[in-house]
């Protein structure tokens, strides 16, 4: 009898669990670790202002932290009304621009100390300056910053997809800028 009860005990507390966890995190959470994580993305970067911006941006799972797993990172630097040349990353479970847990991943991660590495551009933001391209201020936030913005594998993008951030002016936002989000999805997964 006490065997039988703990075996129903314990079998209504994982029930429990999981129900509370699907509710808790709406789903998300769940989506984001159930995902398949094969192949790549495309991110396209469009600055909407007239400065330059500057930034790191990366790919890796957050999930993976002792050790902490590798991060695909990329920093560059778009002119003012431009956009930049569609940059491709591996499918992780995290997408971050200018976030200070991409900015910590890549610490972790040596990426801090590859020969191409830009510190002008490592920043837990996106930096936007008016000074000249050649000037020592050219990745400054001169003109203001957007905060960074992470979006979730299985809740914001699916591999193969192409993932857009805009660039925008926002005198509501800190710093005078933000970074908006549009998903163009992979043409294949809907046929």
């Amino acid at each position: 009898m006490k065997r039988a009860h703990r075996r129903t005990h314990i079998g209504t507390i994982l029930g429990a669990t999981l129900v509370s966890l699907s509710a808790g995190c709406s789903g998300g959470l769940i989506a984001n670790l159930t995902e398949e994580r094969q192949g790549d993305i495309t991110v396209l970067i469009i600055n909407n202002t007239p400065y330059r911006a500057s930034f790191s941006l990366g790919s890796y799972d957050a999930l993976d932290r002792d050790p902490p797993g590798a991060v695909d990172f990329v920093q560059q630097r778009v002119e003012g009304h431009t956009t930049a040349a569609v940059i491709t990353l591996q499918c992780k479970r995290n997408v971050a621009l200018g976030t200070a847990d991409l900015i910590q991943r890549a610490r972790d991660t040596d990426e801090d100390e590859a020969a191409d590495f830009d510190p002008d551009a490592f920043s837990e933001n996106v930096n936007f300056s008016s000074a000249p391209a050649d000037s020592d201020l050219a990745a400054s936030p001169t003109a203001g910053y957007a905060e960074g913005r992470e979006v979730l594998l299985g809740v914001d993008y699916s591999c193969g997809d192409q993932l857009i951030f805009t660039l925008e002016e926002d005198a509501t936002a800190a710093g005078g800028f933000r970074v908006d989000f549009y998903l163009l999805p992979d043409e294949e997964e809907d046929s």
